[in-house]
C-alpha cells in the first residue's frame, strides 16, 4: 500500500536521464535519511558518469512497491531509486508474493537484449530506466533535459516536461509493451547481430506471457503484503435506494477509502472515505477498503460483499370466472422473483400472503354474493427481515363475470362448398366457445371463442353432409355452462326438367319442436309460398322456367320462434324448355334518318329472357333473303348498310331462344321507294311495310325546299303523283310518301327531290316603228332569279347589253336606230337554287 512519506521541503538531488518526444526517462539519485529510509525500497544501480541535470522534488508521494534488484550494490551514500506509479503497487506486491523479483524478470530480458545488440552509447543502465520509470512521471514538477545527451545515441529534441500537462496514460493496460518496444535500441540506430532476431522473438513472446505478472491483481483474493483491515455492514442486504451503513472500523487502521464497486483491478485510484453509499441498480457489489496501520508500513485491505435487491413492481393479471371467482395469473422475471413474500390483497377486505412458490400457482379468490360487482387487486413483493423494504403497489381493477344466460345461435348459413358462417348472440362479456358435432353424435370443441355479439366461420367442412352445432358458455376459469339449442345446417339440391326445376333438401336435423316453417327462394325472390311441415323437403317450380335461363335457389328453416334462420347454400341450374319459339307478332319497316329500321313484337311462347332476332334482306318481297346480322336480345334493327335513296329493300326476321330453337322466318317487309315516273310525275313500290297487314292508304308529304314549307295531299291508293305544270312558284320540291295500314300504322318512304329547268323564251324578229306592237327585243322565261343579256352586230360588237330582265333592246345603237339585219344574242339566267342556263340565237331586226 503507498505510504506518504514527507521530504524536506527542497532538496536536490543527482539525476541521469534522457527524454526523447515520445519516452521520458528520470533515474532519481536519493540521499534518504534515516527517518524514512526504512520505508522505501529500491533498485540500487551505480550510476554512469554522463552529463548532471537539476531536478527539483517538492512533496513527493514515494511508493513502497520498488523492484528490488539485489545483483547491484548497496551504497550508503547514495542510491539510485526508481519510482513506479501507485497503481503499479499491487502489482510489485504480487511479484514478490510470487517469489519471481520484478528486478530479476527486467534483468533476464535485458540480459538476452544485451548480449544480442551492439549499443554504442547506449548503457545497460539507460535500457533499465527506460523500461521502469515511464508510466507514471507524476512526481516530476519540472524537468529540463538536453540533447544529444547520450553519444552515439539518435538526436533528441529539446523537451520541456510538466507533470500535470503529460498524456494519460493510466487506463491504458497496453502501454508498457507499447513503450517498451518505442524505446528499442533498434529506434536509437543500433545494429542487429543476426542472433539478435531470435532474442526479439524470445523477448516479444515473454511480454505476450508476462502481462499477469506485470499487471494488477484483484487485492481481495491475493492482499500479498498488505496487512488485513476490517469494518461490518449494518446490513449486508439491501434494497435499492436504501444506503449501505459501514460499522465497526477499528482505530488501528487509518487513513481509510473505500470502494463500494470495486471490480478487482488491483487498488483503485478514487477511493472515498465515506461510510454510506446507496446503490441505483440491483446486484451484489464487493466493498473494498483500503487504509494504513495494522502494524505493517505495507498498509490493509479488506472486503466485503453487498447484496442490492431490486424494487420491481410485480406484474399480474386477473381473470374473472363465474360464481364470483377470480384468478391471479402473475409473470415473475429475473427481479420480481427475488422477492421472499408478496402480499395480495384482494379489495373486499381480504388480504393474504403467500411466498414465490405460490403466487406463480394462480392464487384464486372468491367474493360473497352480496358484495359489488368491481374490486381492486393489489399486490406488492416484500422480502424477509432483516430487509425491511417492499415493491411499489401493482393495481389492478376486475369486473366480476356476470351470471351466466344462455347463448343463442341466431343465423347460420352455408356460404359455399365447405365454409359455414354463424351467427351468435351472448350477454355481456360472457365468453362463448362454439362446439360441432361429430361423426358419433358428440360435440367437440372447435377452439373458437367470443363473447357479446359476433360471427364464427367455419372452414374445410363437408358442406354438402348436415352440420350441427352448439355455444356453450365458457368462464375465464376454463369453466363449462350453460349451452345453447342445437342449430343444424339444411343441404339443398336442384335439377331441371323440361319446363320445371325440382328441388330437394335435407330435413331440419335440430330438435323438431324448435321448427317453425321453410321458405324458398328462387334468384334472391321469395317463391312458392311458407312450408311448415318439418318433413316435406322437396318442391317443383314450374313457374316461366325458360330453356337455357339460370335459376339459383336457396331455402331458409326458421326455428326457435323465428329467432334463428339457417339458409342452405344456394344451388343454379339452366332452365330446359323444348317448346318451339312462335313467330313475330307484327313487324314494321320504315325509313328513318336516312336507313331502314325495323321493329317486331316478340313471340308470345318459347320466349326466353336472352334471345336473338335473326335479320335478312332481299331487294324483291320474292327474295332469295340472305342473313344479314343476328341482334341481342333486341326487337330493333337499324340497317345502316341500306341505301334507300336508290331501291327498295325487303325484310325477314326469326326468334332464336336460350336453347338455339328458332321461330319459322316472318312474312316480308319491304320499304316505300318514291323516285321519278313518266311524264314529270312521281311513283312509289306498292310491296307492304307490315306484316302482317297490307297499305291502306297512301298520302304524299310535299316540302318545298326554298322556304321548308310541308304540306300533305292524300292519295288513296294511288301509285303516282303529278305536279302541277301551270304552277310558276314549283320549281323544285321535295317529296315523300307515307304508307298507312289498315290499324293506323305509319311506314315512310324515302325522301325524292323534284325539279324544273328555268325556261327562256325569245321572238325571232320585232320591229322598232312605234306601233307599239314588237318595238323591243325583250325575252320571256320562268323561274329566274339573276339575268343578263348582250346583243352582238354581224362584226361581234356589242350593241346592247342589260341585267333588267324587264327592259329589251328597242333598236338603235347610242341613241341612233340601228340598221336593219340580223344581231346574235347570249342571255344568263340563274334561277331560284343557284343553277345557271344559257342560252344564245339570232334575231332579225326590222325597219
Amino acid at each position: 500500500m503507498p505510504v506518504v512519506q514527507p521530504l524536506p521541503s527542497k532538496s536536490t538531488d543527482t539525476v541521469n536521464g534522457v527524454v526523447c518526444t515520445d519516452v521520458l526517462l528520470v533515474t532519481i539519485i536519493s540521499r534518504p535519511s534515516s527517518w524514512h529510509r526504512s520505508s522505501v525500497r529500491g533498485a540500487h544501480i551505480s550510476p554512469r558518469p554522463s552529463r548532471i541535470m537539476k531536478l527539483t522534488i517538492s512533496g513527493v508521494i514515494f511508493s513502497a512497491a520498488q523492484i528490488i534488484s539485489p545483483s547491484f550494490s548497496r551504497s550508503s551514500s547514495s542510491t539510485t531509486s526508481t519510482i513506479l506509479p501507485s497503481r503499479m503497487s499491487a502489482m510489485a506486491s504480487s511479484i514478490r508474493s510470487s517469489r519471481i523479483g520484478t528486478g530479476a524478470v527486467v534483468l533476464v530480458l535485458l540480459l538476452l537484449i544485451a548480449w544480442s545488440m551492439r549499443v554504442g552509447g547506449v548503457t545497460f543502465e539507460l535500457f533499465i530506466k527506460r523500461f521502469v520509470s515511464l508510466e507514471n512521471p507524476d512526481f516530476i514538477q519540472k524537468t529540463d533535459f538536453d540533447k544529444d545527451t547520450f553519444p552515439g545515441a539518435r538526436k533528441c529534441p529539446l523537451m520541456r516536461f510538466y507533470g500535470n500537462n503529460r498524456p494519460n496514460y493510466d487506463n491504458d493496460k497496453t502501454l508498457p509493451f507499447v513503450l517498451i518496444l518505442r524505446m528499442w535500441p533498434i529506434d536509437a540506430r543500433v545494429k542487429t547481430r543476426w542472433p539478435g532476431l531470435y532474442s526479439l522473438l524470445a523477448f516479444t513472446a515473454l511480454l505476450l506471457f508476462t502481462p499477469p505478472l506485470l499487471y494488477a491483481q484483484n487485492v481481495c483474493l491475493n492482499p500479498g503484503a498488505a496487512a488485513k483491515g476490517a469494518f461490518d455492514l449494518q446490513s449486508s442486504r439491501i434494497c435499492v435506494g436504501s444506503p449501505v451503513v459501514i460499522t465497526n472500523v477499528p482505530n488501528s487502521v487509518t487513513n481509510v477509502g473505500y470502494s463500494y464497486d470495486y471490480k478487482g483491478n488491483g487498488i483503485p485510484t478514487n477511493t472515498t472515505p465515506n461510510t454510506t453509499f446507496t446503490y441505483t441498480q440491483p446486484g451484489s457489489f464487493t466493498i473494498l477498503q483500503v487504509g494504513s496501520g495494522g502494524g505493517l508500513a505495507t498498509g490493509t485491505i479488506f472486503c466485503r460483499q453487498v447484496d442490492v435487491l431490486p424494487l420491481d413492481p410485480v406484474k399480474f393479471t386477473v381473470r374473472s370466472c363465474s360464481g364470483r371467482k377470480v384468478i391471479l395469473d402473475v409473470k415473475l422475471d429475473d427481479k420480481t422473483d427475488k422477492y421472499n413474500v408478496y402480499t395480495i390483497r384482494w379489495g373486499d377486505g381480504n388480504t393474504e400472503q403467500v411466498l414465490r412458490s405460490q403466487i406463480v400457482n394462480q392464487p384464486t379468490h372468491t367474493y360473497s354474493n352480496t358484495g359489488a360487482a368491481n374490486y381492486t387487486i393489489q399486490v406488492i413483493g416484500g422480502y424477509n427481515a432483516p430487509v425491511s423494504c417492499s415493491s411499489p403497489v401493482s393495481t389492478t381493477t376486475v369486473s366480476l363475470a356476470p351470471t351466466a344466460q344462455q347463448p343463442t345461435i341466431t343465423k347460420l348459413t352455408t356460404v359455399n362448398e365447405g365454409t359455414i358462417s354463424i351467427q351468435y348472440q351472448a350477454n355481456g362479456s360472457t365468453n362463448v366457445q362454439l362446439y360441432r358435432k361429430d361423426g358419433s353424435g358428440a360435440y367437440t370443441a372447435t377452439g373458437q371463442v367470443g363473447n357479446n355479439t359476433g360471427t364464427f366461420t367455419v372452414n374445410s367442412v363437408d358442406t354438402k353432409q348436415e352440420q350441427c352445432f352448439q355455444l356453450a358458455f365458457e368462464d375465464g376459469c376454463g369453466n363449462v355452462g350453460a349451452r345453447s339449442e342445437e342449430v343444424c345446417s339444411v343441404v339443398l339440391n336442384a335439377t331441371a326438367s323440361n319446363k320445371q326445376n325440382d328441388l330437394k333438401w335435407t330435413p331440419y336435423g335440430g330438435n323438431a319442436a324448435n321448427f317453425r316453417y321453410y321458405r324458398l327462394f328462387r334468384n334472391g325472390q321469395p317463391t312458392g309460398g311458407l312450408i311448415t311441415n318439418r318433413t316435406l323437403s322437396t318442391f317443383s317450380d314450374n313457374n316461366r322456367i325458360e330453356c337455357g335461363s339460370q335459376y339459383c335457389y336457396y331455402v331458409e328453416a326458421y326455428i326457435n320462434s323465428g329467432r334463428t334462420v339457417v339458409t342452405s347454400m344456394p344451388t343454379c341450374v339452366t332452365g330446359q324448355n323444348g317448346e318451339t319459339p312462335g313467330e313475330f307478332r307484327s313487324i314494321l319497316v320504315s325509313i328513318e334518318d336516312g336507313a331502314p329500321r325495323l321493329v317486331a313484337t316478340l313471340p308470345t311462347t318459347g320466349t326466353t329472357s336472352s334471345y336473338a332476332m335473326l335479320v335478312s334482306r332481299a331487294d324483291n318481297p320474292s327474295g332469295p333473303f340472305q342473313p344479314v346480322t343476328s341482334v341481342a336480345n333486341r326487337n330493333v334493327y337499324e340497317d345502316k348498310s341500306a341505301n334507300p335513296s336508290t331501291q327498295s329493300y325487303c325484310y325477314q326476321v326469326a326468334y332464336q331462344n336460350n336453347c338455339g330453337l328458332q321461330s319459322p322466318p316472318s312474312k316480308p317487309v319491304c320499304t316505300v321507294h318514291v323516285g321519278a315516273g313518266p311524264s314529270d310525275a312521281i311513283g312509289w313500290t306498292t310491296s307492304s311495310p307490315f306484316a302482317p297487314g297490307t297499305v291502306d292508304s297512301y298520302t304524299v308529304e310535299i316540302i318545298d325546299s326554298l322556304n321548308g314549307t310541308k304540306r300533305e295531299i292524300p292519295l288513296g291508293m294511288n301509285t303516282q303523283y303529278q305536279p302541277d305544270p301551270n304552277d310558276p312558284n314549283l320549281q323544285t320540291q321535295r317529296f315523300r310518301i307515307i304508307a298507312v295500314s289498315n290499324n293506323g300504322t305509319t311506314s315512310y318512304s324515302n325522301f325524292y327531290t323534284f325539279r324544273r329547268e328555268a325556261k327562256i323564251l325569245t321572238p325571232t324578229a320585232f320591229s322598232p316603228n312605234g306601233d307599239g306592237i314588237n318595238d323591243e327585243f325583250i325575252p320571256k322565261g320562268l323561274f329566274w332569279d339573276q339575268f343578263s343579256m348582250q346583243v352582238y352586230n354581224r362584226w361581234g360588237e356589242v350593241v346592247y347589253s342589260t341585267t333588267d330582265q324587264t327592259k329589251g333592246w328597242d333598236g338603235t345603237v347610242s341613241g341612233q336606230p340601228a340598221s336593219a339585219g340580223q344581231y346574235m344574242f347570249r342571255i344568263e339566267v340563274r334561277d331560284l337554287t343557284g343553277q345557271k342556263t344559257v342560252t344564245t340565237g339570232a334575231v332579225l331586226l326590222l325597219r
